[in-house]
């Protein structure tokens, strides 16, 4: 049996829409959640065909104010665990 067996398993999909600085548009609440309400539902409707051993499919929307975002990659050094022979 292997070490992974049952081991719970997941396929993550991230999208990032952004707004360009200094766009003076009035962007309505009800507009983006009829958008994100539109493309979940086609997204799962090509879930459902193309990755046929999901069970289900988290959705999750936010509205993101990125005031500050300090987001760094730091590689880690090489080891046998975790370099590809």
């Amino acid at each position: 049996m292997s070490e992974n067996e049952g081991t719970p398993r997941s396929l993550r999909l991230s999208l990032e829409f952004t707004v360009p600085r200094g766009l003076k548009a009035n962007i309505r609440g009800t507009d983006i959640q009829k958008a994100l309400d539109t493309m979940a539902d086609r997204i799962i409707g090509l879930a459902e065909a193309l990755l046929p051993w999901a069970d289900t499919v988290k959705v999750r929307k936010e509205w993101v104010y990125n005031w500050t975002d300090y987001t760094e990659e730091f590689p880690l050094a090489a080891t046998d665990k975790n370099t590809v022979k």
